[in-house]
């Protein structure tokens, strides 16, 4: 499971259900230090809500599939891109092969400039606040340390409050919120990675 290739810029932690999975599983495998470092890489989730893609592509796939749409487009390079983006009101869609949607903007001209995320309300995508995101991957990394339960609120407050220092929460909600993105995150909750 690695990141897309230059010049693309997909934030896996916010935008990528399966890169996180295996992610968790690579922590844990590292043992106590490995969890423990988890809380460190989630700053880049931030604070705010975002989309989080759930179906069965790699972000290499992802990645690939835009630059040869683009590529083909005679797009790819970064003044043709800024252009048409330009004149598409600064962002894009483009679809991949499984009917999800991703939104191209641009980033700077050094660097990773072609910067995706996911289409929001697109097939294969949910909405998730950070927070939420950020305790259902240490209720799993804590749970799978400790041979826990990740959705057991006590295993989830747990991991709040000794990885996140956050406030325990009073139940997991299942629907839409923090009970549901356990699930996903877990070993059935959506496509494993490949």
């Amino acid at each position: 499971m690695t990141e897309p290739l230059h010049p693309v810029l997909l934030n896996t932690w916010k935008h990528h259900a399966g890169w996180i999975r295996w992610r968790i599983g690579a922590a844990v495998g590292a043992g106590a230090e490995g969890v423990a470092a988890l809380p460190r890489e989630l700053l880049v989730v931030g604070s705010r809500l975002m989309d989080l893609y759930t179906g069965p592509l790699t972000p290499v796939e992802i990645g690939a599939h835009v630059v040869a749409q683009l590529r083909d487009a005679g797009r790819l390079e970064f003044d043709a891109l800024s252009a048409w983006l330009e004149g598409q009101g600064e962002y894009a869609v483009i679809e991949m092969p499984d009917g999800s949607k991703w939104t191209v903007r641009l980033g700077p001209p050094e660097g990773r400039y072609l910067h995706l995320h996911p289409g929001r309300w697109s097939p294969h995508t949910v909405r998730v606040q950070a927070n939420t995101l950020k305790s259902a991957v240490m209720a799993h990394a804590h749970a799978r340390l400790t041979g826990g339960d990740p959705a057991d609120l006590a295993v989830v407050n747990a991991a709040r409050q000794t990885y996140l220092d956050l406030l325990p929460v009073r139940e997991v909600t299942g629907d839409a919120g923090l009970g549901a993105v356990i699930a996903l995150l877990g070993e059935r909750g959506a496509s494993a990675p490949r």
